[in-house]
């Protein structure tokens, strides 16, 4: 108990003192009824002055951990009551966000709050992430924008939900998927728009330029035949269907869905020759230049890239911490574009339970999660983007090795668009989905989408 702190500023210092005092109490470290150190030894471990480990002693004494006593000592008393909030989380963030660590922390600065972690799905597959909250009384759960959707009532509110206030620093954009009414609901945690991630070596060993913000479609395609072998090696390769994928060719294009009126059954209405042509270069990439894969998620592309079994993939940000120490260099770019400059952007956030027993237990926790202390451990230890701007922009040297294009996404933010902007609620897109499937197998025409 005599190791010194590492950290060095004094509000560090102060919070690890509290912190620690307050977990060495709760674990019985200090029984109940013993004392606690001097002030002098308290300052001397934490390297504070004795006038802040008073101040840090008050605190504790209005907290109930203990009894200051004249002349005797500051005594332990039984830790107050903690209480237990869940977390329904995607699991995923063990990885992408190092949430491990990030739980570490919390628990360190606020020991009466104690975190279980629930997993949830990604889809709307049910159970679904309403589900998970209603039947397991989750308080705070992970939750993206287009998870969003499956809270939404009929008028378009989220009825589950509590309302949220952001702070200063987050991405304005961030927010927009998550707001109804002048209202946010859910605090953006982490981002990421869809990428170009290509093997360096690739490149270099066939004499290809690397990608920029100028390449169209028709230069990829050139390119992914430069870069071919035609056996084991393949330029380009996404899992088309994904719904984080095709997107992208519509709104390049400019697609969007109309809905009919209710004569007309609702019916999703849109320019067919803009459909067409997207719908054609969809085609073309998947007969001229993907390998003859059959793929079921994004993860079969991103397996390939792994295995250098293709040298370009469309990916995200967070599959970056998947790849982070592969033997071979790779980099990102931004994608390449049809008709308009434009690539989807995938926020994960965080919501409360509006019907939480533990309310303001879980806005501590999430207050933790985007303050910039966590937001900044978030950045220097994975390689997907924080909410917060001040953390996300870091760019000191540090240990984690990343793509020298790391902060592209900050030149692309014109081109951030989410699904709805297409018109469409994400649970729609499983219709326009499966319209496709029977489109690319001939066995519909264009009038499938109408």
């Amino acid at each position: 108990m005599n190791d010194k702190p590492r950290r060095t500023t004094f509000r560090q210092r102060y919070d690890e003192m509290l912190a620690t005092l307050k977990n060495e109490i709760i674990t019985e470290v200090w029984k109940e009824g013993s004392y606690l150190p001097s002030e002098y030894d308290i300052a001397d471990r934490f390297q504070l002055s004795k006038n802040s480990v008073r101040k840090g002693l008050d605190v504790l004494a209005s907290e109930g951990f203990i009894e200051k006593m004249p002349r005797i000592g500051n005594c332990v008393l039984k830790p107050p009551a903690g209480v237990t909030i869940k977390f329904g989380y995607y699991p995923s963030l063990i990885q992408e966000a190092n949430l491990n660590m990030l739980l570490d922390e919390f628990h360190k600065k606020h020991p009466l709050i104690r975190i279980t972690l629930i997993p949830i799905p990604y889809n709307h597959a049910k159970p679904s992430l309403r589900d998970y909250m209603e039947s397991d009384d989750i308080d705070v759960m992970s939750i993206n924008n287009q998870n969003f959707d499956l809270f939404l009532d009929s008028e378009g509110s989220p009825e589950l939900l509590e309302p949220l206030t952001i702070g200063d620093g987050i991405y304005p954009i961030l927010t927009k998927p998550f707001t109804r009414q002048g209202q946010t609901y859910v605090y953006p945690f982490t981002f990421s728009p869809v990428i170009l991630c290509y093997n360096k070596q690739h490149f270099a060993e066939n004499n290809v330029s690397e990608p920029d913000s100028s390449w169209t479609w028709d230069t990829i395609k050139k390119a992914a035949g430069q870069l071919s072998s035609g056996k084991d090696r393949y330029g380009f390769f996404f899992h088309f269907l994904s719904d984080n994928r095709w997107p992208i060719f519509f709104l390049q294009n400019n697609v969007v869905f109309n809905r009919g009126n209710e004569a007309g059954g609702g019916k999703l209405e849109l320019d067919e020759a803009a459909l067409k042509e997207s719908l054609q270069l969809l085609m073309d990439l998947n007969e001229e230049v993907f390998p003859p894969f059959i793929s079921e998620d994004d993860q079969d592309a991103e397996m390939l890239f792994m295995q250098q079994k293709v040298s370009m993939i469309l990916t995200s940000y967070f599959f970056l911490n998947m790849i982070k120490d592969v033997d071979f260099p790779y980099d990102i770019s931004p994608l390449p574009y049809l008709k308009n400059p434009k690539t989807l952007l995938i926020v994960i956030g965080l919501g409360i339970n509006k019907f939480s027993k533990h309310k303001q237990a879980a806005q501590t926790f999430i207050d933790f999660m985007v303050s910039h202390d966590a937001q900044l451990l978030l950045r220097q230890h994975t390689l997907s983007i924080p909410s917060l701007k001040s953390a996300a922009e870091w760019d000191e040297q540090g240990g984690l090795k990343q793509p020298s294009r790391y902060f592209v996404y900050r030149e692309t933010f014109p081109t951030f668009s989410y699904h709805n902007d297409m018109n469409v609620r994400f649970s729609d897109l499983d219709v326009i989905r499966r319209q496709m499937k029977m489109y690319f197998s001939n066995l519909a025409g264009l009038e499938v989408f109408v």
